[in-house]
């Protein structure tokens, strides 16, 4: 049966639902007011269903069963679909018994719209809306989790999207880094995407120029870059923030000139939230990393005088001949002085190299195996190599992905490497493009990725632990931990093998 749209009332069922009575009134206004009613059970099956809802178009039901079943929560939730150029509004209700009972509401474009906006707004708040400290104590991997599973379900949820990613641009340079990713094809290793009006693709477009690009043909746009496989029309939408645009969302569909203009104005107002909540995460990150530093600058400031005062005593003691516990108490102070200047440096040192190496022995289960260490920053680079060394390795460094790859190309062909020790951010590339590359030329090698504070270039940390990363070190980290992981990741590579 084909029925008209009723506005206004569905708009006084949508005022009496969001106060949340649910007496037999409200119930009984909501069947009256219904176009359709399907009753379903918790795997998405139909238990029963009206003529009303049978007669439907049937992407409708389909869409209806699927958002009932997949996203409905265990209470009273709505949502807007549209099919056939109609628009209903959808309210579930979950029974006693586990099972959705749906009711569909027919109203206008406008109105439906609206309704889209609505949702999109809820569930932006939804993203921002966190407990702040246990964001600021959840390691990088969880908290880039946690923000995954948030977008990935409201987009899902509100803005039917399936296909899309979110990119942001690299502190200090122009690059977008992949930083969510769901049902597109990652880009082959060694490729990158910046921020320009040529040469980067759509993305690159709208990352350098901040304006929304609505594709409605790939086939036939010159800008568009290969993303999804079988891709015919996408949507880029820019994530601006205090005028600046720190980077994309990037939406991709099989069918051709899919997206309108309400999908423009939802997909741009959702990634204002995106942005803002970005930020809000990186804030407390650099907060983080900022305090611990300033932390390790105030204890030194306020250690000088003690250990000024231990370095006299040395030198006394040198002077009346006590030369033993001179010397102790001068390799104490040293101590002191190098590991609150490594904690001060945060993620570009290790905290104890400068003591710790010189006590380092030879390990025979180590001894000649070649590693590849990656890094560009050169104090890191030289102290993970120098302990490696110690422990009789054999060391190879770089500080781009650029010439790690060309490393490993050049080891895959002769004697390969017995492990890499990678950063995940380098100039031009992510640890995990280090980390695929020595998967496909030599699968059999262990590797193991550093991390310091800031954003997971390329989703690295979550896409290479399930793709079997053999170990992860959070900058600043101790030398036994980095011995730990590499002989741990050496011992796992060769069957056999004891510690």
């Amino acid at each position: 049966m084909d029925r008209r749209p009723r506005t206004s009332q569905t708009s006084r069922v949508h005022d009496d639902t969001s106060q949340g009575d649910t007496g037999p009134g409200r119930t009984e206004a909501l069947l009256n007011a219904a176009d359709a009613m399907v009753i379903l059970e918790p795997g998405g099956g139909v238990l029963w269903r009206d003529e009303r809802f049978a007669d439907l178009p049937i992407p409708v039901q389909d869409r209806c069963r699927q958002w009932c079943v997949e996203f409905s929560p265990g209470t009273a939730a709505r949502t807007h679909i549209e099919a056939a150029g109609r628009c209903w509004e959808v309210i579930v209700r979950p029974s006693e018994q586990g099972h959705h009972v749906c009711l569909l509401l027919e109203v206008t474009h406008d109105h439906g719209q609206q309704l889209r906006l609505d949702a999109v707004d809820q569930a932006g708040l939804m993203l921002l809306h966190f407990d702040r400290d246990e964001i600021a104590n959840l390691t990088i991997a969880d908290r880039l989790r946690l923000l995954e599973d948030r977008i990935i379900s409201s987009v899902k949820r509100e803005l039917k999207f399936d296909h899309f990613e979110i990119r942001l641009r690299a502190p200090g340079t122009d690059r977008l880094e992949l930083v969510i990713s769901e049902n597109l094809s990652p880009m082959r290793i060694g490729e990158t995407i910046s921020a320009s009006e040529t040469g980067n693709g759509i993305s690159g477009w709208v990352a350098a120029t901040g304006k929304t690009y609505t594709c409605g043909d790939v086939r036939k746009d010159p800008l568009y870059c290969e993303g999804l496989d079988d891709a015919r029309s996408s949507l880029t939408v820019p994530l601006k923030l205090h005028g600046g645009v720190m980077g994309v969302f990037n939406i991709e569909s099989d069918t051709v000139d899919v997206f309108t203009e309400d999908d423009r104005i939802l997909a741009e107002r959702f990634a204002s939230y995106i942005a803002n909540v970005l930020h809000l995460l990186d804030l407390l990150v650099v907060e983080r990393a900022s305090t611990n530093e300033q932390a390790a600058r105030n204890m030194s400031s306020e250690l000088e005088r003690p250990i000024a005062e231990l370095q006299d005593m040395a030198a006394h003691l040198h002077r009346i001949g006590d030369d033993a516990m001179a010397t102790r108490l001068q390799r104490i102070t040293a101590d002191m002085t190098n590991r609150i200047a490594a904690c001060a440096a945060g993620p570009r040192s290790i905290i104890d190299a400068e003591h710790e190496v010189h006590a380092i022995k030879p390990d025979a289960l180590l001894q000649g195996i070649k590693v590849l260490v990656v890094d560009d920053e050169d104090r890191v680079r030289s102290e993970v190599a120098q302990v490696l060394r110690q422990l009789g390795c054999t060391v190879t460094t770089c500080e781009t992905g650029r010439a790690a790859f060309a490393a490993i190309e050049a080891s895959s062909e002769q004697a390969t490497f017995a492990m890499v020790v990678s950063d995940i951010r380098l100039p031009d590339a992510s640890g995990y493009e280090v980390f695929t590359k020595t998967r496909q030329r030599m699968p059999d090698v262990p590797v193991i990725l550093m991390t310091g504070f800031g954003y997971d270039p390329d989703h690295t940390i979550v896409r290479a632990s399930a793709d079997g990363v053999q170990g992860i070190l959070l900058k600043p980290f101790r030398t036994s931990q980095l011995v730990e992981a590499v002989r741990n990741a050496i011992v796992a590579a060769v069957p056999g093998q004891t510690p």
